[in-house]
């Protein structure tokens, strides 16, 4: 019988670097963006290395759910939500997709131990439990890279 948390797995791994049905994988989108584009920001809004790094810290959180740290409390997570980065530091941008690819691997590791009764117990913090977590995780990073494809193309044109 397939497990649930499988289901899950294969979908953040499409997301990422697979085949999804909804377009461009993250790899391929994230490739297509040059470095001087990830720091612009579109009409004020957020720029593609805010998005990048905005989508590595909640990803960091979905770990912390599974294998929770002391230091590292609901409230640690939305102070780095949307932090300050300086759009001058060059480096924030390969650091920001290794960040990602870290989280990415790591997230993979921590649920290919879970076994499907975890998607039942309530996340620590919150109010719901694991499965609209791990769900959660994957529509955001869909959402996020939504983002990135229009940003990235309306700057390209530009």
């Amino acid at each position: 019988m397939e497990r649930e948390i499988g289901r899950y797995i294969e979908q953040l791994k499409d997301a990422y670097e697979g085949d999804p049905w909804f377009g461009r994988n993250a790899k391929v989108l994230l490739s297509e963006v040059e470095g001087t584009i990830a720091f612009e920001k579109l009409n004020g809004q957020h720029s593609i290395l805010e998005l990048v790094w905005h989508m590595a810290t909640w990803r960091e959180f979905t770990i912390n759910c599974i294998h929770p740290s002391p230091n590292r409390n609901l409230k640690y997570f939305e102070e780095l939500d949307w932090r300050e980065l300086d759009h001058t530091n060059r480096s924030l941008w390969p650091e920001g997709l290794k960040r990602l690819d870290d989280t990415q691997a790591e997230l993979l590791n921590q649920l290919q131990k879970l076994d499907d009764s975890i998607l039942e117990q309530t996340v620590p913090e919150r109010n719901y439990n694991f499965r609209k977590v791990v769900a959660g995780i994957i529509q955001h990073d869909i959402y996020h890279l939504g983002q990135i494809a229009y940003i990235n193309k309306a700057l390209k044109q530009a």
